[in-house]
């Protein structure tokens, strides 16, 4: 049984190291910093009449691409930790993006070498409530940007426990994306998991799973003042996603988790119905 004192101490090494691996490195222009201004055309004639036009498509697809990256993971197992239970964890994500499509080229920093992934870390906290109730928070980084994400997640497993049956739970969440004044983005959502665990030789559980999972994703700008060219003085527009700034996603998940005593290490995949794109991650952490 481990004592007070040694939780404390793992958890504080725990929270330094998740800590220093989610810290950002010294402040620059991030390569993928986002910035807006190439998503807008101007083009003034001999007669001076100035047209100019603006990229909503493109912005569209950044954002897309961007949510799935930065938005709630699949997480499972289904299975509560029970009423006095307490979970952190550490993540470290690889998403798969367009990198060599124009959108990602004009909305950051990055420069034309058609990357495949973006990579994110997360740290996540779990705590157990009655009723096979967890409430959970998340906090997500986008590695070589500014761009952080901030979730709220409730899971309520339905069925929890039981010897030949399934565990099974529902989890509503709710994350935004904080670090750029210009946009706002907000990520509503919720998922169904089944998961069974395993006991090996009374050493170790295996809990494997999978889960479906549905978003709703919100992302507009607030006016942005971009300079034209051809010396025309600056104009503020405003960027949504195409017909409307709302759209829904469909995902599908799985993975596993390996728990020795307090410590917990797996990996899941999730792959995206809807965009046809995958997010790989590994995970360590410390369950109590």
């Amino acid at each position: 049984m481990i004592s007070a004192r040694q939780r404390s101490l793992a958890l504080a090494a725990f929270a330094l190291v998740s800590a220093a691996l989610l810290a950002p490195s010294v402040a620059y222009a991030g390569k993928y910093d986002l910035e807006f201004s190439s998503f807008r055309k101007a083009d003034t004639s001999l007669t001076g009449v100035r047209t100019v036009t603006i990229d909503n498509a493109g912005f569209s697809s950044l954002m897309r691409e961007l949510a799935f990256a930065m938005g709630p993971r699949a997480y499972g197992p289904a299975a509560s930790g029970g009423a006095l239970g307490f979970d952190v964890g550490f993540e470290m994500s690889f998403a798969g993006i367009n990198g060599s499509s124009a959108y990602w080229t004009k909305g950051t920093n990055s420069a034309s070498s058609g990357e495949s992934s973006v990579t994110t870390t997360q740290l996540r906290v779990r705590k157990g409530l009655p009723f096979s109730m967890e409430l959970g928070g998340s906090l997500t980084h986008l590695l070589e940007s500014n761009l952080w994400g901030i979730g709220v997640e409730m899971k309520w497993s339905l069925v929890d426990g039981f010897a030949h049956i399934p565990d099974i739970s529902l989890r509503p969440m709710i994350q935004t994306v904080l670090g750029n004044d210009d946009i706002a983005m907000l990520i509503l959502g919720g998922d169904f998991t089944i998961s069974k665990s395993f006991g090996v030789g009374g050493l170790l559980a295996l809990e494997p799973w999978i889960s479906y999972s549905a978003l709703y994703t919100y992302v507009t700008t607030h006016q942005i003042s971009v300079p034209l060219s051809n010396g025309v003085s600056s104009e503020s527009f405003l960027f949504k996603q195409v017909s409307d700034p709302a759209e829904t996603s469909h995902r599908i998940g799985g993975g596993l988790r390996v728990v020795v005593t307090r410590l917990s290490f797996g990996f899941e995949f999730l792959r995206s119905l809807t965009q046809g794109l995958n997010i790989v991650t590994g995970k360590v952490g410390l369950a109590f």
